[in-house]
């Protein structure tokens, strides 16, 4: 079974904008797991906060691979165009 072009396109458009929204969650747990971390500096809870920060760099990193792939394969099929 094979999926429309237009229809392909819009679920692609509907991923990108969870990973955009994603990318913007995960920063704001960054800067408050960051924030906690220097807070509980020296204490036992600051391992946890680091481990929180941890989770939050890893879906920061995975969001932005996500959309600089989908940047330059979307610019790669640009310049492939005749002009």
């Amino acid at each position: 079974m094979e999926v429309e072009h237009k229809k392909w396109r819009r679920w692609l458009f509907y991923v990108d904008i969870v990973v955009v929204g994603v990318m913007i969650i995960s920063i704001v747990y960054l800067a408050k797991d960051a924030y906690m971390a220097g807070y509980y500096h020296g204490s036992n809870d600051e391992i946890t906060f680091l481990w929180h920060m941890g989770r939050d760099i890893a879906f920061v990193t995975g969001s932005l691979a996500w959309m600089f792939y989908r940047f330059f394969t979307n610019e790669f099929k640009i310049l492939r165009l005749p002009w």
